[in-house]
């Protein structure tokens, strides 16, 4: 620890020094605009100092107002400029308010109790930066090696105010399937918990310095880890951060794929869905109505009252997968007791990432479809999960996983709009999965119905 500067922020001044150029404007004329000092706007601008919070309001708006004013020929908008200013000033009090910084640009922690807490005050300072989003970046499995304690920090940033959450990870894939389960959990939770969620999990590769970026400014290496010995250094000085996301994006860059974050809108356009749905083997479990096997009559009506050609073509395309494919294909179909009867209820689906309101009729042409394909086809089985039993309240938080013999897709429909979805093609990933779904399955408020008792429903 050579280095003796002292770790600060000053996105504020950096705001304000790129605005006073775009605009043409000096310190003294600033200073004459809003009618301040203009010792304090050169202390704002080299960032020795930010506008007291007393009156910090009116005087970022003064100061938007004088941007706007002078760079009208580019439609600068004055509330916009400040709600950029006041963001810079959220940034740097934040490196203020975080007091894990030490004295020099980087610091050293020797106990695992100082590592999260070290975390814990990063997690909830950096929920209170502007677009409330979390990004981190991790060259090692963080979920296994940090354990539950980083799962329980990670848990706590949605009722923090998170809503965007991302995550990049390595794994080790050989060791993966251990802990399946609490694997399994960890990444279904993480992506049922936010607005949007992306995460991206890459196959680590050996001898990779185990390394944290977190969003972009915060910087973490774990130099020795075992049982109770632990040793890491950290920093939040911006040029040792911008260091190692250079080598971290090189990990991630020239890494195997093992799960990525992939918008519905690409998912139907490589026909990933209409894949997934053909395969002789599927394991899906749907915490929404299940917008599969729709007979060919209500595919058809759909059909017809699409607006857009690709989507009626799209539409068509799954209605003969239906019939020829899924009716044929050995299934396990798990659901939620109270989804079948809400959907039966309201008649809403998500089909193709499009929503529909089928009519009465339409809904039970469905379910006597299912019923049917039931009684000719003895490998689709529909499983249903009672919803009275408390083990199932996890559960009911989860996006939907579906599982066939090349990916496993989690989409959590339940959010709108629908932007959590991930998917992998990674053998040992669908392994995973499979083990995970037919233990719930056997789990003792889980039963199968027959095709009698799915029809009582209607």
């Amino acid at each position: 620890m050579t280095d003796k500067r002292k770790t600060e922020s000053k996105k504020f001044g950096e705001e304000l020094r790129k605005l006073m150029h775009l605009a043409g404007l000096k310190e003294r004329e600033l200073a004459n605009f809003i009618n301040y000092d203009i010792t304090s706007i050169s202390k704002w601008v080299n960032g020795a100092k930010l506008p007291s919070k007393r009156n910090r309001s009116e005087i970022i708006y003064a100061l938007a107002e004088c941007f706007a004013q002078n760079m009208k020929d580019v439609g600068a908008d004055a509330a916009e400029i400040a709600e950029e200013l006041l963001n810079a000033c959220r940034k740097d009090e934040l490196f203020k308010e975080m007091e894990i910084q030490g004295t020099y640009s980087l610091s050293f922690v020797d106990s695992r109790k100082d590592f999260f807490d070290v975390f814990e005050k990063l997690f909830r300072q950096v929920s209170a930066l502007d677009d409330h989003t979390v990004e981190i970046a991790a060259s090692f499995n963080v979920l296994e090696h940090l354990g539950h304690r980083f799962y329980e920090l990670l848990q706590k940033l949605p009722s923090a105010g998170t809503k965007r959450f991302s995550m990049k990870m390595c794994m080790n894939m050989p060791e993966q399937e251990v802990e399946n389960k609490l694997y399994c959990d960890m990444l279904l939770n993480i992506v049922a918990g936010y607005e949007r969620a992306e995460i991206s999990i890459v196959a680590a590769k050996e001898q990779t310095p185990w390394i944290i970026v977190v969003n972009g400014f915060f910087y973490i290496q774990i130099l020795y880890q075992k049982e109770d010995d632990f040793a890491a250094c950290f920093s939040t000085d911006p040029e040792v951060a911008s260091m190692f996301r250079r080598i971290g994006r090189e990990i991630f860059e020239n890494a195997e794929q093992v799960l990525s974050y992939a918008s519905p809108e690409n998912l139907r356009k490589t026909n990933v869905q209409l894949d997934s749905y053909s395969c002789r083997r599927q394991r899906l479990f749907f915490n929404e109505a299940p917008a599969m096997l729709l007979p060919e009559n209500v595919m058809e009506e759909l059909a017809k009252q699409s607006e857009s050609k690709d989507y009626s073509d799209y539409l068509r395309k799954l209605k003969k997968v239906f019939s020829s494919y899924t009716y044929n294909a050995r299934v396990d179909l798990l659901l939620f007791s109270s989804v079948i009867s809400e959907y039966i209820a309201t008649g809403e689906l998500s089909l193709g990432n499009v929503p529909h309101h089928l009519t009465e009729k339409q809904v039970r042409d469905h379910i006597h479809y299912i019923s049917k394909c039931m009684e000719e086809n003895h490998g689709f089985k529909v499983y249903v999960l009672r919803d009275t039993v408390s083990e199932s309240e996890n559960l009911k938080m989860f996006p939907s996983i579906f599982i066939d013999t090349m990916a496993v897709t989690l989409e959590n429909s339940r959010r709108k709009p629908n932007e959590n979805y991930h998917i992998s093609m990674y053998p040992q990933i669908i392994r995973v999965f499979e083990k995970y779904f037919d233990a719930m399955i056997q789990r003792p408020d889980c039963y199968e119905l027959t095709p009698e008792e799915l029809r009582r429903y209607l």
